[in-house]
Order: structure tokens, then C-alpha cells, then sequence
């Protein structure tokens, strides 16, 4: 397989690639036999099709120094040292492809993609990246309290771990943690590694993290294809039911006038913030992981508010913090992703158990 040509040509040649097959002279020899690496990003092209999304995969392909073919409707090649494939069917949620080495993909990723507003990685909450398919025997879970609570201060219990168990029902481990006071707030869940096996197809195994990266190894990578596409769908739909719930709509009615439509997301904590001016400063200092900026304003004793600026997308939201809440109103544009980022990150960097309050009836 000199060239590719559709997207079944380039699901044989991954699949060729995994099995230590592929053929040298694709895509002028920088297909790599061994581990395929994918990313999940979320994506505001200039226009929300996949003209759009062609649009913008060029301009961020020609700044990094690459080159584009498309391979088929809705999938190119970024063509460097390396290729990256970019599956933009769905023009708002792409999934990166490559055979290169995990830390180039990481590259392209950090220093190329997410610099820009108008892309994020995906941030899965523990309970969708439990959702990946498949017979689970790989688990992974890291924390690091750090950046929101003061390393001189009083400790929320362990404050770094990392935790890696592969066997059967290995999820186990972790609830068991989870049980533990001191370890409860430690026990997020990082990664998991999932087998895959259907019957005439194959057998394949494939490793996901909370940041939307995968690795899969195997004998096919249909079935690793049709796991990622089902996890970037269960992605859209959790991203933009936050949408749905949680940005503020103002819509005309008659005889009222204008209506206000949105519910405030509401994250509880499970214990008390103890330094909550640090952990305020933290939140909003324009840095990975959070992506927030705002000035914040201490309206009482216990309680912050900030008018924030997402840096993904650069709308705004309303976030006012006491010690044992967060309450967050997205702005009528502000996307889910942003919410989706906070609450993820706050399982890993505060405390494992945090969650998003069920938004009520």
C-alpha cells in the first residue's frame, strides 16, 4: 500500500501498522510500525461544517510547517517528519491519529493546537472515561494537589499519588481507595486500558486518559476506530447537554418581555477549602489546566466572585466560590468544554470526589 486513497484504504494501513505490516512506502515512509496514538479535541472552526473544519486544519497545518492531503470527505493528512491524520467528519469534535511517538503527538497537541482559542483537548470526568468499552484490565490513577492548595498548608489528605494496576477488575483497587479518608481525595481515575474482541475481526487493546489521549495495540484497528468514534460521541453529547443546562439564554416572550433561561452549575465540595484565597488566585491565573482569567473579587468573608474569561473559545462565565461550593453560569456562547475542563481537573487537582450537582427539575 504505496498510497491511500478513502478512509477504508487508511483504517487498512492503521491496521497494517499495528500488526507490524505496514508497508514502508506510505505516505513517503513516515508511517511507523507499532502503537497508533490518538487525541480528542473539541473544535470551533470559522464554520461549523466540514468546510469549516478544513479551513482551520489548514491554517494550524501551515503554521506548524506542514503539510495537508486529504485522504477522504472529512479526513487529512498533516504531512512533517511525522503524519498526523485529523478525522474532522464531525466539524466540533476531531480525533487526531498517528503512528509517531507519543511525545510528538503530545507536541503537536500542546505547543500547535490548544494554544489556539478555537481548540481543546477533551476532558472526561471519571464517570465518562469509565464509559470506554471493552473487558478492562488496565487502571490508572494520579493526583497532584499542588496547584490549588499551598504546600505549607493543612493537607486534604495525600496530597500526590499515582497508582498503576493491570489485572482483572482492577477497578476494584480504587474503589477500595476511594473508601479510605486518606485516601479518598487521591483515588481520581486517570486512565483506563480496555481489551477489545469481536468475533471474525480481531482482538485489540486500547488505553485512554482523562485528557482525551489513547493508545492502541492489536490486530485491528476497526475495532479500536469504532470504540474511539462511539467515546467522541458519548463526548458531544455530555458536552453540549452542559450547554443546554448551563448557558445563559435570553429569549423575548409575550407580555413578559424578555425571559432568562440557564441554570447556575453548582460543584460541590467534598471538604472545606481551607485556604480559599490561594486556591482563588490558583483558579484563575490564566495557566494550564483551568484556562481561566479573571480579576476575583472577595464579596464577604467566606465567598470570591469572578467575571472570567475562558481562554478556549475567549467567551465568559460567572463563578462565585465559597469553602464547601462552585457555582459557575456560562455565558450564551461559552462552551461546555469549558465546564467539562473545570470540573475534570478539579477531580485531579482538589479532591477525586468533586462533582457537578444534578441539575434539578
Amino acid at each position: 500500500m504505496g498510497s491511500v486513497d478513502g478512509r477504508q484504504d487508511f483504517l487498512g494501513l492503521m491496521t497494517a501498522a499495528m500488526q507490524n505490516e505496514a508497508d514502508e512506502r506510505a505516505f513517503g515512509g513516515r508511517i511507523r510500525n507499532g502503537k497508533i496514538k490518538s487525541q480528542l479535541l473539541e473544535a470551533h472552526p470559522p464554520e461549523g461544517s466540514t468546510e469549516g473544519a478544513a479551513k482551520l486544519i489548514k491554517e494550524k497545518a501551515e503554521r506548524s510547517g506542514l503539510t495537508v492531503k486529504k485522504v477522504d470527505e472529512g479526513l487529512w493528512a498533516l504531512l512533517g517528519e511525522d503524519v498526523f491524520f485529523v478525522d474532522a467528519l464531525n466539524p466540533r469534535f476531531w480525533l487526531l491519529h498517528t503512528t509517531a511517538p507519543a511525545r510528538a503527538l503530545k507536541t503537536l497537541v500542546r505547543t500547535e493546537l490548544v494554544t489556539d482559542a478555537r481548540l481543546d483537548s477533551a476532558w472526561m470526568p471519571k464517570d465518562l472515561l469509565d464509559q470506554l468499552e471493552g473487558v478492562r484490565h488496565w487502571m490508572q490513577s494520579s493526583f497532584e494537589s499542588d496547584t490549588l492548595l499551598p504546600s505549607d498548608g493543612p493537607g486534604q489528605g495525600t496530597r500526590r499519588w499515582r497508582v498503576q494496576v493491570e489485572g482483572d477488575a482492577p477497578e476494584e483497587l480504587l474503589a477500595l481507595a476511594s473508601q479510605v479518608p486518606r485516601y479518598a481525595a487521591a483515588a481520581s481515575l486517570s486512565a483506563v486500558g480496555s481489551i477489545l474482541r469481536e468475533p471474525g475481526i480481531g482482538e485489540a487493546r486500547v488505553v485512554g486518559d482523562y485528557k482525551g489521549a489513547f493508545i492502541a495495540t492489536g490486530a485491528s484497528f476497526d475495532l479500536v476506530a469504532g470504540v474511539l468514534w462511539r467515546t467522541m460521541d458519548r463526548y458531544e453529547t455530555y458536552v453540549k447537554h452542559l450547554e443546554a443546562l448551563h448557558q445563559l439564554r435570553i429569549g423575548a416572550v409575550e407580555e413578559i418581555g424578555l425571559e432568562l433561561d440557564g441554570d447556575v452549575a453548582v460543584i460541590d465540595f467534598p471538604v472545606e477549602v481551607d485556604n480559599l484565597e490561594y486556591f482563588v488566585g490558583a483558579l484563575f491565573n490564566a495557566k494550564e489546566p483551568f484556562r481561566l482569567w479573571a480579576v476575583p473579587r472577595k464579596v464577604a468573608e467566606d465567598e470570591w466572585e469572578a467575571n472570567a474569561v475562558d481562554l478556549h473559545v475567549g467567551q465568559t462565565l460567572r463563578l462565585e466560590i465559597t469553602p464547601r461550593w462552585l457555582r459557575v453560569l456560562l455565558d450564551g456562547r461559552t462552551c461546555g468544554n469549558t465546564l467539562a475542563r473545570l470540573v475534570t481537573n478539579l477531580q485531579h487537582r482538589f479532591h477525586a470526589q468533586t462533582e457537578l450537582q444534578p441539575a434539578t427539575a
